[in-house]
């Protein structure tokens, strides 16, 4: 149904559901844990990009609509939510090859920053293993003959975070969110006042929305920001920050 910059596409495939994200994928061990490549310390992915890397249907969706009134006021807000579904980044794809974004430059294992070089206890002697004020970062995971991965990667290089070292899967992200989608607050004239006018009813409504993401497991972007609707769900690339609106109704009773 859709074919995407970084290999990936959203199919309608026999026997999947309606919306199945396809790309690259981990390579994983018997036991469930992501395959290292022992030469590198970096992730085995899949040769081909026909693996099910996601899927843009959520597992529900839903809403909470609230009013309260006293008096001539009324209050109402919206709440609604999604559980599920997956979204592919391209930002992300990009972003961490780059790395732009904040989860390319932390603490590593042995408490100093990524980006500093690898520094081994004795470069002659590689055996030794890394000192202790060395940079760059370990995968979790195994090697093919099911050790424990102990592979420094230096976090300097281009693409150490990002496209050009992990398969598509990487950059599959869950698409939950709960928003408080719109809130309301009107204010009715009293009848009193429009005893002697031909209005029988005024009222006065402000309304905002989209005010606030509550929670997100998507990183940097809303998880409705995609790049279609219809068939073309499941990718988000350059997403732009969500906007919140505002508007005054004023409706009048005759």
């Amino acid at each position: 149904m859709g074919s995407f910059q970084g290999g990936v596409t959203v199919n309608a495939m026999v026997g999947q559901p309606y919306g199945v994200i396809y790309g690259t994928g981990f390579v994983y061990a018997d036991d469930g844990q992501r395959l290292i490549d022992p030469a590198n310390g970096r992730y085995l992915r899949t040769a081909t990009s026909d693996q099910v890397i996601g899927n843009v249907n959520p597992d529900y969706a839903g809403g909470f609509l609230n009013n309260f009134s006293y008096k001539n006021w009324s209050l109402g807000f919206l709440i609604d939510y999604q559980v599920g579904g997956d979204v592919f980044s391209l930002d992300m794809y990009y972003g961490l090859a780059t790395g732009m974004y904040e989860e390319t430059s932390y603490l590593n294992d042995l408490g100093n920053p990524v980006r500093d070089p690898i520094v081994w206890v004795d470069p002659a002697d590689k055996s030794k293993g890394y000192a202790a004020n060395s940079g760059g970062f370990i995968n979790e995971g195994v090697n093919p003959d099911g050790k424990t991965n102990t592979t420094r990667i230096a976090a300097s290089n281009y693409g150490s975070f990002g496209y050009s070292r992990l398969p598509n899967a990487a950059f599959v992200y869950d698409a939950s969110y709960v928003k408080l989608r719109q809130v309301s607050l009107s204010y009715s004239l009293p009848s009193d006042i429009l005893k002697k006018t031909f209005i029988t009813g005024v009222t006065l409504t402000a309304v905002a929305s989209n005010l606030w993401i509550i929670f997100k497991n998507m990183p940097h972007a809303d998880p409705e920001s995609g790049l279609g609707a219809g068939n073309l769900q499941g990718y988000s690339t350059g997403s732009l920050p969500s906007t919140r609106d505002f508007s005054l109704n004023l409706k009048l009773t005759f």
